[in-house]
């Protein structure tokens, strides 16, 4: 384990001006304790997923099957630090573990693909998705469409834009070796092909303390659904993942049948983009669309006969294009099938010392990672908005105000045996993998709250000079504060979702809850 030395912590290196890179640069600064912040960020924009990225308009022919046998390692040809050769860059979604299913479902994505699509609304209100300083313009849309999100997150970035180095992909994070430079992190670094084509423009850089916040939704999760692999192989077309999903067009197509004129859709599913995109693909394929789930989130809108409600999905059998589902139903003429099953952690920077194998395969959960931020043996390597399931822009806030009060010596902490002790409990509890990080509403709240307590333990700002010059604001830059009103507004997101989409083209006039007929009263809900 390294220990933190706050009065050696004074360089931080951010991954990533999402909107968790974008707060956490604001924490940190807030401290007044750090001489280097450095934001880099492989997109020419901030705003990480909620960048819009069009399919290309010729698509790119499917690649041909990959095997980890004929594909290097994605670390192997990386030098050292002191190297002056070009290391290759690692990436998540390295040859070494793609599949067929894999390599189909992302052939034609466009270069830093992101999973939003078309018409997207957010499933938060505005005003309980926002950060606690900055809210949305007073005339905003309840429910605000992605483009609304992006305009207010870079007007959010235009006081740390300074700190960031946009088009700079980071390939590789690892332990620097003890040397003159002391303890921390080597960061190497390469301008990505956003701005340059051009190979070899790399270099290493030396940081105390790195912050991963290159978000979640980056890579597809595909189910471990037999006959998948082979489905893909003989209708490469009619796969999709809704990573790749932009719009219902691509279900409109003509039908395998030549007398049938529309797509027979299935969706496999329960999510919120799940139930989103069922209710735009269900307007054009061919009624009704079939929609198989383990469990349904609360999100999901009743179709009526548009949609057919089907249990998990347990084999497709390609040769005849049939699905079988867990109560032994049986669909068949499957034209085009839509995976709505998430998205895989990828934390490529680290193959060169942590497996990325393990990741891939056992899920996050095998990052030790302590109240879901720290790694307990390199407690100056942290992490944002890890869970899921969560109200993020707040929940990245209050994780950042933690982290920036452990590493500027506010906060302590605790042992690594507890630490270590904390991190079995969860997993004992919840399991190995996605499951260990969930944090299902309220559990969200319970977990900001938390570290807002947490944060009011540290020092007071500037107690620890000699004299004491104590800052103005004594706590420093504090995270939301969830009231019962706050807590209210969690726990009836998704009704709210769902009666705002019920209003249909009404919905974009729609700009307080009290209009859907919601009203806070205390400790409940009234319906009018």
């Amino acid at each position: 384990m390294s220990p933190i030395h706050p009065e050696s912590i004074k360089t931080v290196a951010i991954i990533g001006a999402g909107p968790s890179g974008l707060t956490a640069a604001k924490y940190l600064l807030s401290e007044s304790h750090f001489t280097t912040i450095k934001i880099f960020e492989k997109r020419a924009t901030v705003g990480g997923v909620w960048n819009y990225t069009p399919l290309p308009s010729s698509p790119k022919p499917l690649p041909p099957s990959l095997t980890p046998s004929s594909t290097p390692s994605p670390t192997s040809s990386l030098p050292s630090s002191d190297s002056s050769t070009p290391p290759r860059t690692p990436s998540g979604d390295d040859a070494s573990h793609k599949t067929t299913a894999i390599n189909t479902v992302t052939a034609h994505l466009p270069h830093l693909n992101t999973p939003m699509y078309q018409s997207l609304e957010t499933n938060l209100p505005h005003m309980l998705m926002q950060f606690s300083d900055t809210p949305f313009p007073s005339q905003t849309q309840l429910f605000p469409s992605q483009e609304v999100v992006m305009r207010y997150l870079e007007g959010y970035a235009d006081e740390i834009r300074h700190l960031i180095q946009f088009c700079t992909e980071v390939v590789d994070v690892r332990p620097a070796e003890e040397s003159s430079t002391g303890a921390g992190w080597d960061v190497t670094l390469t301008k990505s092909v956003v701005e340059s084509s051009v190979a070899g423009s790399i270099r290493t850089e030396h940081f105390d303390a790195v912050l991963v916040a290159n978000g979640h939704c980056n890579w597809p999760l595909l189910p471990p659904i037999k006959g998948l692999e082979e489905w893909a192989r003989m209708y490469p077309d009619s796969l999709h993942h809704s990573m790749s999903y932009k719009n219902p067009d691509a279900f409109t197509n003509k039908s395998h049948r030549s007398d049938q004129p529309l797509q027979r859709t299935l969706l496999v599913g329960g999510g919120p983009s799940g139930a989103d995109i069922s209710t735009q693909i269900s307007k054009t394929c061919k009624p009704p669309l079939l929609v198989s789930t383990q469990s349904k989130s609360p999100y999901h809108l009743p179709l009526g006969d548009r949609a057919v409600d089907l249990p998990a999905l347990v084999s497709l059998s390609p040769e005849s294009r049939t699905a079988i589902f867990s109560n032994g139903q049986v669909e068949h003429d499957i034209d085009s099938i839509i995976l709505c099953t998430g998205y895989s952690y990828q934390y490529p920077f680290l193959e060169s010392w942590y497996p990325p194998a393990e990741v891939r395969e056992k899920g996050v959960g095998i990052l030790p990672l302590y109240k879901h931020i720290f790694h307990i043996r390199h407690p100056t390597l942290a992490f944002l908005e890890v869970p899921e399931m969560i109200v993020p822009f707040p929940l990245a806030e209050a994780q950042a105000a933690v982290v920036a009060r452990v590493w500027s010596g506010r906060l302590t902490l605790p042992p690594y045996e507890e630490m270590g002790k904390w991190v079995e409990d969860v997993r004992t509890a919840k399991g190995e993998g996605r499951s260990m990080h969930a944090l299902k509403p309220p559990q969200d709240v319970r977990y900001m709250k938390d570290m807002g307590y947490w944060c009011c333990k540290a020092t007071m700002l500037g107690a620890e000079q000699d004299p004491p010059t104590l800052d103005p604001s004594t706590q420093g830059k504090m995270p939301r504060e969830w009231d019962e009103r706050m807590w209210w507004l969690r726990t009836q997101a998704a009704e709210m979702r769902k009666a705002f989409v019920r209003r249909g083209e009404e919905r974009h006039e729609i700009r307080g809850y009290e209009e859907l007929g919601f009203v806070f009263e205390g400790e409940g809900i009234h319906r009018q």
